[in-house]
């Protein structure tokens, strides 16, 4: 009689395991992606957080509101944390991928790039300037300065006579800022995006691991997606307009929902070649 295939050895066989000790080998178990409940869940978390923060200062407009400590800026979280975002969720996330078997790992670095690639198009390069200055360009935004350099040295500008600069960090670099267009709330994107990307990979192990098994990993991750959401509260209640708020999220989820909701549920190759969540 022959013995029975091992779990290596069956195609169907694909997913994660169900304990730590399971970690040093390479058994796996069927894959179980995230029920369609748990994703809507988290595709509704961030706009609804975003409609608490705008009911909270709508219902709240005092000057006490206004001079908040998150009203600033240059508040350490932001400055620390915020303006590093994808740095931070990285890092994050390399320690929660440093527990896994050595065939999840190389499949979640994939699915890595494909966030830093979104995160990348979206904010920082896309063929030239990012998606977010070329939407705000687009919808008739400018940047506004108040000097501008020229072979006979710095001169003072007609403030009715806007300058034109290709991205939002040229702008700030001669002392300009935007004016006008659509300006898409970059805060809001990064903190939907890394926590979606973040909250997808992460469930399946937590799942199995719970909440006393997890280790400093798993508190690691907690502890980054309390603070984006914690942050993403903030700049709701005192950043931006509703519209660029809303179009942030929307940006934020498109990725996600493209990857983690469609292809990885109903497209085998994409599965295949990027593996889904899990140890």
């Amino acid at each position: 009689m022959d013995p029975a295939p091992s779990p290596l050895e069956n195609p169907e066989s694909n997913g994660y395991v169900d304990s730590k000790s399971d970690l040093e080998t390479e058994t796996p178990r069927p894959l179980d992606l995230p029920s369609p409940t748990t994703e809507y869940f988290l595709a509704a978390v961030y706009p609804a957080t975003l409609l608490l923060a705008s009911t909270f200062y709508l219902l709240s407009p005092s000057p006490a509101t206004s001079e908040s400590y998150f009203s600033k800026k240059g508040n350490l979280i932001n400055v620390i944390f915020v303006k590093y975002g994808w740095f931070w969720t990285t890092f994050v996330f390399l320690m929660h991928v440093s527990r896994l078997r050595a065939s999840s790992k190389a499949k979640a670095l994939l699915r890595w790039l494909l966030a830093t690639a979104w995160w990348i198009i979206v904010t920082q390069w896309f063929l030239g300037p990012p998606l977010m200055d070329r939407a705000f360009t687009l919808s008739g935004g400018v940047c506004e300065t108040l000097h501008q350099v020229n072979q006979a040295g710095p001169d003072m500008l007609d403030m009715n006579k806007p300058q034109v600069w290709l991205t939002s960090a040229d702008c700030k670099f001669h002392g300009g800022r935007w004016a006008g267009g659509h300006d898409l709330s970059g805060h809001v994107f990064l903190l939907t995006h890394a926590s979606l990307f973040l909250w997808s990979e992460f469930l399946p192990v937590f799942r199995v691991e719970g909440i006393m098994g997890g280790g400093i990993e798993s508190t690691a991750v907690l502890g980054l997606l309390a603070m984006w959401w914690w942050m993403l509260l903030m700049t709701g209640i005192y950043f931006h307009t509703w519209r660029e708020k809303a179009t942030g999220y929307l940006i934020g989820a498109v990725q996600w929902a493209l990857l983690y909701v469609w292809a990885l549920r109903n497209v085998p190759k994409a599965r295949f070649a990027l593996g889904v969540p899990g140890v």
